[in-house]
């Protein structure tokens, strides 16, 4: 049975991440009700998918797919690996195709037979689960350790936090967090070469469907946590869901003789990076040695190997908060160098997921086009 349901979540609070495809196919406005019983639950990176085997008014038995939050979300949102299982009887909200005749949504929510309910891109307030991350108390950085999300700036199309990001409640707020954000910069100074790549810009190009990391500085202001590992020498930086991992040397010891980037480590996206410590406090890195990267400066935009980012980072608010800036230049690619400015968030310290990207379930929405 399907009831369609006009909804208006003036009292939500929402967990919207930027995903690695647009959501304008669904009608973010509205959502429908379905009963039925779960014939898959692929809990794959980059995002969940869940087949739902279900009969119409009409008696007619029909498969539907739904598309959930990445895994990390959904973690964050109190799911377990287990919360849903292939058998189990559930009824799902979730927002509708675009095309009418098309069985393929937006999860939104899914009760189980036990009376309990899995959100997946937002929580209303009073309905968070006890193990969401954001029920623990958050822990100061006194030298940029720990966990932390980005929190707004960045801009560039896709490669800082959509409109709407950052929990604006309302319906608004989840339409601009999962619709938006999701072009090329429209703003950057952009060499011959570089426009082309813009003019034929399509959504579906992105190396992300490929399972490719993103690169620096494209991750600077994606979504997800990130963690923060301080030692004497080195500061390392893993993105949740990345196979990157970033090490900053604080050694002062020039490039290694015959450093070259190595495919197998993804050094090649990550760059070499050196960092130092001004008298404020503030942790500058420069990092080169980059490969030539699809997409490697921002949403539609490649990297050469000329590519060459500085970071500024501060911490701020007692240890709570960054201020965050880069500067990116790449002659081929940019006529001259571009800086964006946001700022970093410290969350719970808790254990990031690293689940493997998974090639099949990026490019399962496909199908649906």
């Amino acid at each position: 049975m399907r009831t369609l349901i006009l909804s208006i979540f003036l009292t939500l609070t929402f967990a919207v991440a930027n995903a690695h495809h647009s959501r304008a196919g669904f009608l973010i406005g509205e959502t429908f009700e379905i009963e039925g019983t779960v014939t898959e639950l692929a809990w794959r990176t980059p995002h969940l998918y869940l087949e739902l085997e279900a009969t119409n008014d009409s008696g007619e038995v029909e498969l539907w797919t739904f598309e959930g939050h990445s895994i990390a979300g959904l973690i964050r949102n109190g799911w377990e690996k287990d919360s849903v299982e292939e058998g189990d009887r559930v009824v799902i909200i979730a927002n509708p195709n675009r095309n009418a005749d098309t069985k393929f949504a937006l999860l939104d929510n899914v009760t189980t037979a036990d009376g309990s309910t899995f959100y997946s891109f937002r929580v209303p307030r009073g309905g968070a689960a006890t193990r969401a991350p954001s029920r623990i108390p958050v822990t100061a950085s006194t030298d940029f350790s720990g966990v932390w999300r980005s929190a707004g700036g960045g801009g560039g199309g896709g490669g800082g936090m959509g409109a709407g990001m950052g929990g604006a409640p309302g319906n608004t707020g989840l339409q601009r967090g999962l619709v938006g954000g999701f072009g090329p910069p429209a703003d950057w100074p952009l060499t011959a070469l570089a426009q082309a790549q813009i003019d034929a810009f399509g959504l579906n190009d992105d190396p992300w469907l490929d399972c490719e990391p993103l690169s620096v500085p494209r991750v600077i202001f994606s979504p997800f946590s990130h963690g923060w590992t301080r030692t004497e020498n080195t500061i390392v930086i893993r993105k949740e869901l990345s196979p990157m991992i970033r090490t900053i040397h604080l050694d002062g010891l020039p490039l290694p003789d015959n450093y070259a980037p190595d495919a197998a480590d993804y050094s090649g996206f990550s760059g070499y990076s050196r960092g130092h410590f001004e008298s404020d406090g503030t942790l500058v890195i420069e990092t080169t040695e980059f490969a030539a990267t699809r997409w490697g400066l921002e949403r539609g935009i490649d990297s050469s190997t000329q590519k060459r980012v500085v970071e500024r980072f501060k911490l701020t608010n007692d240890g709570q908060g960054m201020t965050v800036s880069y500067t990116v230049e790449d002659p081929e690619y940019l006529s001259r160098p571009v800086t964006r400015t946001g700022r970093y968030q410290k969350i719970a310290d808790h254990e990031l997921s690293f689940e493997l990207c998974d090639l099949e379930t990026t490019r399962r929405h496909l199908q649906f086009e």
